[in-house]
């Protein structure tokens, strides 16, 4: 039961994600961690990743749910409540893993150090 609600609301959060991505950094709505602020285009490309990511897992684990139920084990309450953070946790993991590497590579390309201070590259 609570992998069907958690997949059905994942996955109408991808749909609204999808259709009305935010456009802004300082806007109240969207995928918004700091490093998703990092940059326009890390902000815009963590809206694309985050509504591909819940549609995607929010799919999954809303048919998982409905097999669970379908088969009459909808009744481990308790166990479903510890075993829906994994599909939750991995939506952010995913997200979160591939803007480090976006702000990485932008960091690398303006040459910044990883104290975030900005330095001359000489080449020799």
């Amino acid at each position: 039961m609570i992998f069907s609600f958690v997949g059905m609301i994942m996955t109408i959060l991808g749909v609204i994600y999808l259709i009305f991505p935010s456009k802004k950094r300082e806007n109240k709505y969207g995928y918004r961690t700091q490093r998703a602020r990092y940059t326009d285009a890390s902000f815009k490309y963590a809206q694309k990743v985050a509504a591909k990511m819940l549609l995607l897992i929010g799919l999954g684990t809303w048919v998982i749910g409905l097999i669970l139920k379908s088969n009459g084990v909808s009744q481990f309450f308790m166990l479903e409540i510890f075993l829906i953070a994994i599909p939750i946790i991995s939506v952010f993991y995913q997200i979160e893993r591939r803007l480090e590497i976006l702000n990485d590579d932008f960091d690398r390309k303006i040459g910044k150090n990883e104290m975030g201070d900005t330095h001359e590259v000489i080449n020799d």
